[in-house]
């Protein structure tokens, strides 16, 4: 479920605003509907290039695309390195527990 304030990334080219696929931007807005956005795009010194209407389709969840990725390079990983990732995932969780206590 995408929220305002979400990173997402362009699920396909946006010439006539010179935006690429996987250029991420920000939701500022979400639709009563669910399936429209208002989200801005930034340059590299932080000045707003598009804040663009966009469906469901034409985006995807920065962190979808994230653990998506993490699943194709544990599918490659022998089963030692694989317990490795999985102890860190633990420690990184516990921490995060720690924090928040």
């Amino acid at each position: 479920m995408i929220r305002e304030l979400d990173v997402v990334t362009l699920t396909h080219d946006i010439p006539d605003h010179g935006l690429s696929k996987n250029t991420q931007g920000a939701v500022v807005h979400c639709y009563a509907d669910g399936q429209g956005f208002e989200v801005e795009f930034i340059d590299t010194i932080g000045e707003s290039t598009a804040v663009l209407t966009l469906e469901s389709s034409d985006i995807q969840l920065e962190q979808e695309i994230i653990r998506a990725r993490v699943l194709e390079i544990l599918s490659t990983l022998p089963a030692d390195l694989v317990a490795e990732v999985r102890d860190f995932a633990e420690f990184l969780q516990q921490r995060q527990h720690q924090k928040a206590s």
